[in-house]
């Protein structure tokens, strides 16, 4: 290993120590011992007694990190390092930077929540940073060659990014009920308050408890990555296997801290460790996913042949004359179009009146994520794609965009949308537009190929912006925001069952387990479609019960449901194209009109 290689991880280590100090000084409340800054008391060196050795203690070692960070990018550089190394390098440099300022606006705006928590996440991506460039200025790490392939690698490189994110959403949590002084207002475990759920009545028991249960879903999340590493050991290096193996030592050592901060009453090394073994969960994950995607890849194409794969790696790069109408594909527009309606009309249901800001945020949310959502679900359906007559031409098996591409700004869109939406809006509109990216590409999107049952999971990410709209109306989930939901999940399901007629002879060459694949003659597709149209009819009838809506909207509530119901029956009576294009046709009326009654009302 290079010398700088060596150096870089010198860096990582100060880091966990400087996350370590910075533990101590919350844990202690010692982050105005200090008051002013740069200097401390005017001085470059204080008497270190009491909180001041804590606070003063981290901004030596802060500085410390800052000066190894400045070495370290003026060294990548100057010995001509890899781009790669050299642009992660003065990254870094910019984050430490960042971070000292966040710290010094803590101190001198008195400990503000959104500054403090702003300085936290900083330095865990911080420490992302100088772990990437410890990898890349490995030897080891740089020579390895791609063993995994596919749909499998797709499917494993998009988990590990779900799981680094998920770890970094717990990170986020976690600092938000350190910083609101919540970490004891539960002072039991595992039972909370003497229950398995306990009552919501305040802001800091929701923050606690919801880190709790974001704890369970970050081992089971953490847990199944490791499984899928294990079971693809034949075609991944040793050393991820390994990683993935500490990652789930260090996920369950968190756990048995978590308890100990809260059976000793946050004491000292036991809170402080928490901390730092929560980075060391995020830093052991993000290696692991690292060495996933040096070892994988989309697909390969037939070229020069490589010493190891024979093959040769598509570029990185996209394919150059991409049009707009491909980029429109690709975020599948028109599906978005669909969900930012309802999710604007559903916020301004919820709100009573239009606002403006709130309409602009939420339309601007739920773009993202459908839009990043759309790109993981095509990436993650290539080889699919390609078999299907009305999909073969789409971007990425056309070749016009490069999967790297989707994937990139799959995981960027999704992930800004869903901080956006809690950041702007409400925390829970965050939530549940992770929850519906989640299922979409990684439960619908490979459940087609499993069960005909996938049209009933796909059906729930596609009624979530209604629900993401109304939260971000009132913050809760009242029964207004239930009702819509119910009305978009069962309008769904007549609509994807006369998509599943028309293409059913793509959907068998694709292998999709469709309901018309499996009982061709359309007969169990046909009840679904009229079940759920006359299912569809009482509940879209519901909403004046629940203070929206009023006559008018019941009328054309009423048109509309038996229409829908009338173009299933008929459909379901003869079973064919001409039908199911009426009931098609009939589904994409239904809705604008449905919910544009509902607001006029």
């Amino acid at each position: 290993m290079s010398p700088f290689g060596l150096y870089a991880r010198v860096v990582v280590a100060a880091t966990v120590l400087l996350i370590f100090v910075g533990a101590l000084v919350t844990t202690k409340g010692a982050g105005l011992a200090v008051p002013d800054w740069p200097l401390s008391f005017g001085k470059v060196m204080p008497n270190m007694v009491g909180g001041v050795f804590y606070e003063h203690g981290h901004r030596m070692v802060a500085s410390g990190v800052g000066f190894l960070t400045l070495m370290m990018a003026f060294w990548a550089q100057f010995s001509r390092q890899d781009l790669t190394v050299r642009r992660l390098s003065w990254a870094a440099l910019g984050l430490v930077i960042v971070q000292g300022l966040l710290g010094g606006l803590t101190v001198l705006l008195r400990l503000p929540r959104p500054v403090s928590i702003a300085h936290g996440f900083t330095a865990q991506m911080f420490l992302l940073t100088v772990t990437a460039v410890a990898l890349y200025t490995s030897p080891r790490f740089r020579a390895a060659k791609i063993g995994l392939v596919g749909e499998r690698a797709t499917a494993m490189r998009l988990f590990g990014f779900m799981a680094v994110g998920v770890v970094v959403m717990q990170l986020l949590i976690a600092a938000t009920m350190r910083h609101m002084g919540a970490g004891l207002v539960i002072g039991d475990f595992p039972l909370s308050l003497g229950h398995i759920i306990p009552p919501f009545d305040s802001a800091e028991v929701i923050i606690n408890y919801t880190h709790r249960v974001m704890a369970l879903i970050v081992f089971c999340v953490l847990g199944t990555f490791a499984v899928r590493v294990y079971k693809e050991r034949a075609s991944l290096p040793s050393i991820a296997v390994k990683f993935a193996g500490l990652m789930l030592f260090f996920v369950c050592l968190q756990i048995c801290l978590g308890a100990l901060t809260v059976w000793s009453a946050r004491a000292l090394i036991p809170t402080s460790w928490h901390v730092v073994n929560g980075a060391l969960v995020l830093a052991t994950t993000f290696t692991t996913w690292m060495w996933v995607m040096r070892c994988s890849a989309h697909h390969l194409t037939l070229g020069r042949t490589d010493s190891e794969v024979g093959y040769e790696v598509q570029s990185h790069d996209a394919p150059r004359g991409v049009a707009m109408r491909d980029w429109s594909d690709l975020f599948k527009a028109k599906l978005v179009l669909m969900s930012v309606i309802t999710a604007a009309l559903s916020f301004w249901a919820g709100r009573g009146c239009f606002d403006f800001w709130g309409f602009f945020h939420v339309t601007l949310g739920v773009s993202l994520i459908g839009a990043g959502a759309g790109a993981l679900n095509q990436l993650l359906e290539i080889e699919s794609d390609r078999l299907m007559a009305r999909t073969r031409n789409r971007p990425i098996p056309g070749g016009r965009i490069a999967p790297q591409v989707a994937e990139f700004w799959g995981c960027i869109l999704s992930t800004l949308g869903t901080l956006y939406l809690g950041l702007s809006m409400h925390p829970l509109s965050g939530l549940l537009a992770a929850l519906a990216v989640v299922l979409y590409a990684f439960v619908y999107t490979p459940l087609k190929k499993i069960s005909a049952y996938n049209t009933l999971i796909g059906a729930i990410p596609g009624a979530l912006p209604v629900l993401v709209g109304w939260t971000a109306a009132t913050g809760g989930l009242e029964a207004g925001g239930w009702v819509l939901f119910f009305i978009l999940f069962l309008w769904q399901l007549p609509h994807f069952m006369a998509i599943a007629w028309l293409c059913k002879d793509d959907y068998a060459k694709a292998g999709m387990a469709m309901a018309t694949v499996q009982d061709p003659t359309g007969t169990t597709a046909a009840v679904q479609a009229v079940a759920y149209a006359l299912a569809l009819l009482p509940v879209s009838m519901a909403p004046p019960l629940c203070g929206i809506g009023g006559p008018l909207y019941l009328v054309v509530a009423l048109a509309l449901g038996l229409t829908y119901l009338y173009a299933g029956m008929s459909w379901g009576w003869n079973r064919n194209t001409r039908g199911a294009r009426r009931l098609l046709l009939t589904s994409v009326a239904y809705l604008p009109l449905l919910f544009g009654a509902l607001v006029l009302c």
